[in-house]
């Protein structure tokens, strides 16, 4: 029976691959953005007057304000997931990558899901009176563009959550474009890489970052960097010893509690110290086993719905849940709201993921509507996925 939920709710891939340890890295993206915003919701709404100070649980409150960046992990995975098959073409002679099949690819599996969801959203929104309708509709309409960002200067008033997913558009659009660098030399792609993400990491440092894929560009540059590492095929065997697994760990300590909103230095070494984690889940059995256990995979492979709707379901079952308390201390009621309203994000989010996202996630829609021959049969196929890189 496990098995037959398992292979009823495991992510669909066109090439018929499938490598859990790419859905476990979503879990964990996907994890720390829903901790994130059950955490924000809670201290932001509940009326409990604690008995203690939340901010004495340093540790886990660091944690929980730092959630957000696993909107970063799934950058840094997009420009990794999506770079492979170029990678293989530039640095391994390998098939051309089509680019009509690589842009139908992202709007036949994307949008869809996205259009139903921002639908559905602004449907209740609308219907539960949650700002003025013509506020509501103006955002609805920027965001089905992918241009609220751009027209509006904040994230959509219908989800917060939408604002990265522009920025993931923008990116998939000049992916190609800046995937074209590994037609370099080795030594000279990698430079170029590394000195474009230091040189706007030290800008946004410098100047307000842009509500755009400038502020962003160095996670999709990392991602670039570790596929080409990747399909180099460099220091695998030294990743792969026992001890890594404890780099791994330490290193996701690094990418949870550094500073990185304040110091330059933490702000150099962030990008890189994901792409150095993913690297050594892909490399490492150890840590790889550990990112495929069980359901971990099956969560994160739904990570794209469970991001498009989580922000609105703690928002509708908060103000259920927030009623309901256990004593008058900080850390029970936490994990107390964190506990019903993770409920409800995973049986609604699976309920989407089922119906709605999975079914696209079939390349038969790119077949309905390109016709195949024997040419786009020779086209490579991204040997981890070809679906949507961030969820």
């Amino acid at each position: 029976m496990i098995t037959n939920i398992y292979n009823r709710f495991r992510r669909i891939t066109t090439n018929q691959l499938y490598f859990p340890e790419i859905d476990g890295m979503r879990f964990l993206a996907i994890i720390l953005v829903i901790l994130f915003h059950i955490h924000g919701y809670f201290i932001a709404k509940t009326a409990i007057k604690f008995a203690d100070n939340p901010a004495s649980y340093s540790l886990l409150n660091t944690l929980f304000l730092h959630g957000d960046r696993g909107v970063e992990l799934f950058f840094v995975l997009s420009g990794f997931i999506l770079c492979l098959p170029f990678a293989h073409h530039y640095i391994n002679n390998g098939k051309k990558v089509s680019l009509r099949r690589y842009y139908l690819r992202r709007l036949t599996r994307l949008e869809p899901p996205y259009f139903i969801a921002m639908t559905a959203i602004f449907t209740v929104a609308v219907a539960a009176h949650v700002k003025p309708f013509s506020v509501l509709a103006s955002s609805w309409l920027a965001s089905l563009i992918y241009s609220h960002n751009f027209i509006f200067h904040h994230p959509s008033a219908l989800t917060v959550v939408a604002w990265s997913l522009e920025i993931e558009i923008q990116f998939y659009i000049l992916a190609p474009l800046l995937f074209r660098l590994l037609k370099f030399h080795k030594i000279a792609r990698r430079v170029i890489l590394v000195a474009a993400s230091v040189t706007f990491i030290v800008l946004q440092h410098i100047y307000a970052a842009p509500f755009n894929i400038c502020g962003y560009i160095q996670y999709f540059l990392t991602g670039i960097l570790l596929a080409d590492i990747y399909v180099s095929g460099e220091t695998a065997d030294v990743l792969n010893k026992p001890l890594m697994a404890l780099v791994a760990f330490l290193t996701v300590v690094a990418i949870l509690y550094l500073p990185v909103q304040s110091q330059l230095y933490a702000m150099l070494l962030f990008p890189f110290l994901i792409g150095f984690l993913y690297f050594i889940i892909l490399k490492n059995n150890a840590v790889k086993k550990l990112f495929s256990y069980k359901f971990i995979p099956i969560i994160g492979g739904m990570c794209y719905s469970l991001y498009l709707l989580h922000y609105t379901i703690i928002s509708g079952v908060g103000r259920r849940t927030l009623g309901l308390h256990l004593t008058n201390y900080y850390l029970p009621n936490i994990f107390l709201q964190i506990l019903l309203m993770a409920v409800p994000i995973l049986a609604i989010s699976s309920v989407f993921y089922y119906f709605i996202e999975r079914p696209f996630m079939s390349g038969k829609w790119i077949d309905l509507l390109i016709k195949k021959d024997k040419k786009e049969k020779d086209v490579y196929t991204n040997p981890l996925s070809d679906d949507n890189a961030a969820c």
